[in-house]
């Protein structure tokens, strides 16, 4: 059912975590070197960095969760459900980027966003709009039933 409106942005959400992956969204740069070094997901050593294990981690299972739940059009609720958990994955993305490194980078060295480091913003709002109609689905499938 990818003509429905919440498929859609259902769909721009997976679409979106995939661009998370493939972009770089931080840089971690040293006052030592003058060369930074460009975080992205997929080309990370995990031995190195160990922070972006839960960013790669909730990335991924939003990916996983959207696709999932644009195949789950016959039932709203749960579908419903999944969207507001996607949400909330994002929310979770977004603070794992800026408040996670923190702890785990050396002392001489700093971090440097990127733009895909606020993509997440981008995700939670088409999971919101894809929620919103859901919702609205169901509201109408249910005063169809009084109806009859």
């Amino acid at each position: 059912m990818i003509q429905r409106k919440q498929s859609l942005f259902l769909l721009i959400v997976a679409l979106n975590a995939v661009v998370i992956f493939l972009m770089p969204f931080q840089e971690l740069c040293s006052d030592v070197m003058h060369v930074p070094i460009t975080i992205i997901p997929w080309q990370v050593n995990f031995q190195q960095s160990t922070y972006i294990y839960v960013p790669f981690l909730i990335n991924l299972l939003a990916l996983i969760i959207s696709i999932f739940t644009i195949f789950k059009f016959k039932n709203r609720v749960m579908q419903y459900k999944l969207a507001n958990l996607i949400i909330l994955l994002n929310v979770f993305l977004i603070g794992s980027y800026f408040l996670y490194p923190s702890s785990e980078i050396p002392a001489n060295h700093y971090i440097k966003y990127k733009v895909a480091a606020f993509y997440p913003i981008f995700g939670a709002i088409f999971a919101y709009l894809a929620a919103h109609f859901i919702k609205k689905d169901e509201q109408l499938v249910r005063s169809a039933d009084r109806i009859r």
